[in-house]
């Protein structure tokens, strides 16, 4: 009976906070004028929310019909309004619903305090709430941006279908339909001195630029069934539903970034480092190649905590089985010795413990699975190195790091998710040079300190990064994008998770 009692009063107390969090808010909320929400929730659509789900019919009708709108919408109109604040701020969409790629734990919403603080700050607008509670991290400002550049023309109906194309379009060509192209391609901010009928240098430069974002190699030509068509074909609101779908991302992450941090853009392979830390912004840019879609890289926060030159590869497990295993099972035994003197690998067991000649292991139980491996296999640090020559350490515990690559050739092709997970930098010793400055370790040490060609290290050397230097890492799966330059640009989703995040998004358009 005591236990009984017990449990009723923790059940009572429980009852009594959720109830007295939700007066908290709704007294904060009382305080806005109900005209006022209601222009704040029919224009959520800036932060890509759909004002129908906030401000539904029902409301419409009752801010209509007038009377006491004290008792007779605004209990609602809280409810509705808070809500709308809480997807604004967290996101609807749970991430761990996204994907196992998303390493990432939803957010808490503002404590009652800290909704009345906000609610002071905001002098009781409806408008400046919004404002306040809104994401202002830089990724989140630019798809915004893209939203508030499409979705007017989604209602005013300037976004028209093209009329389908039944022959190949390049450089000269002329054709009616390059006039409606044209006009899709200036809505999207790709500048189009002429909007005639003539394909010329502007549309070119138009369709080179969608090409290789679509990850294929440009060649200016627009064909009835080709990836541009396709680029073309894609409705207005599915549009919309795109840039929706990386705005609800963003909202997995901290409202703000912090002065000094690295982004990268998993779906557009691209790298940013931002250091607002100092009256001279600093900015480094560059592309990257991140994970292919059967082995995505994450999305997720971290730090860079250590930089390697010449660092180690240790083959993971996925790699080992599903490359290095394959490859060797069906080898003779001078094949595999010539497989890891050519790779300069080694062969460990028991953690490191005994290093063993690779010859003597059974690989083609290993592939049966006929035999339980306790095997490593290590790469000895030298230029052809998986890793490259630079390593940056992050916390993980799902070893995803960003690296160097033997492959620099890559950086300069359009399909760039070729990678096992972690994420390949185009410029590492830049990125080395930032991280180090004010130590001994300026650019001149670094480089002197890594591998030559034909040369094998000893081992690796590592040097902690110093705290204050110590970037966030926010990596995330972006397919729609606005920079400094105006132009809206989209890239196919090859990881699937859009569709993941639409299906649990409550505010969708």
């Amino acid at each position: 009976m005591r236990v009984a009692v017990s449990s009723l009063v923790l059940t009572f107390f429980l009852v009594s906070v959720t109830a007295n969090a939700a007066v908290d808010y709704s007294s904060a909320l009382s305080q806005l004028s109900l005209s006022e929400m209601r222009q704040a929730a029919l224009g959520i659509w800036k932060h890509g929310l759909n004002p129908k789900v906030y401000w539904n019919d029902r409301l419409e009708t009752l801010y209509r019909n007038g009377g006491n709108l004290e008792k007779t919408l605004r209990p609602q109109a809280n409810q509705a309004f808070l809500r709308m604040l809480k997807d604004l701020q967290i996101g609807s969409v749970d991430p761990v619903n996204a994907g196992r790629d998303v390493k990432l734990v939803r957010r808490d919403f503002l404590t009652p305090k800290q909704f009345q603080m906000i609610a002071l700050a905001a002098g009781n607008d409806a408008q400046s709430f919004v404002n306040l509670v809104a994401p202002q991290n830089a990724p989140y400002i630019g798809v915004q941006a893209a939203m508030q550049k499409i979705y007017p023309h989604c209602m005013d109906g300037t976004w028209q279908d093209i009329v389908p194309l039944t022959t190949p379009l390049r450089l000269y060509s002329v054709h009616p339909v390059i006039r409606e192209i044209k006009s899709r391609l200036a809505l999207l901010g790709y500048p189009m001195k002429n909007m005639d009928d003539r394909f010329d240098g502007d549309l070119l430069k138009a369709v080179t630029d969608i090409q290789w974002n679509m990850r294929i190699r440009p060649d200016g030509e627009i064909s009835p069934k080709g990836k541009v068509w396709s680029f073309l074909s894609v409705s207005c609101m599915d549009r919309v539903r795109q840039i929706q779908v990386d705005m609800e991302k963003m909202r997995w992450f901290p409202q703000y970034f912090e002065k000094k941090y690295i982004f990268v853009n998993l779906a557009m392979s691209y790298f940013i480092m931002m250091d607002q830390a100092t009256d001279w912004p600093r900015v480094m840019s560059f592309r990257t190649i991140n994970g292919r879609p059967a082995r995505k890289s994450p999305t997720m926060r971290d730090e860079i905590v250590n930089v390697i030159i010449n660092p180690f590869w240790v083959v993971p497990p996925t790699i080992f089985y599903e490359d290095k295993v394959n490859d060797l099972k069906d080898l003779t035994s001078d094949q595999i010795r010539e497989y890891f003197d050519s790779h300069h690998y080694e062969a460990w067991v028991g953690g490191f413990r005994r290093k063993v000649d690779p010859t003597t292991i059974d690989w083609k139980g290993i592939a049966a699975g006929t035999v339980d491996p306790d095997i490593i296999i290590r790469q000895l640090p030298h230029l052809g190195n998986a890793l490259g020559v630079l390593k940056f350490d992050l916390t993980n515990s799902f070893a995803i790091y960003l690296h160097d690559t033997n492959q620099r050739e890559l950086f300069d092709t359009p399909m760039r998710q070729l990678s096992s997970g972690c994420v390949r930098l185009e410029k590492p010793l830049d990125l080395a040079e930032y991280l180090l400055e004010d130590t001994p370790w300026d650019r001149q040490t670094i480089a002197s300190m890594m591998a030559r060609p034909g040369e094998v290290v000893a081992k690796p050397t590592e040097i902690p990064v110093p705290s204050y230097k110590r970037l966030p890492v926010y990596t995330a799966y972006l397919t729609s994008m606005m920079n400094s330059d105006e132009i809206v640009r989209f890239v196919d989703d090859i990881y699937g998770q859009n569709p993941a995040v639409l299906r649990y998004l409550d505010g969708r358009f």
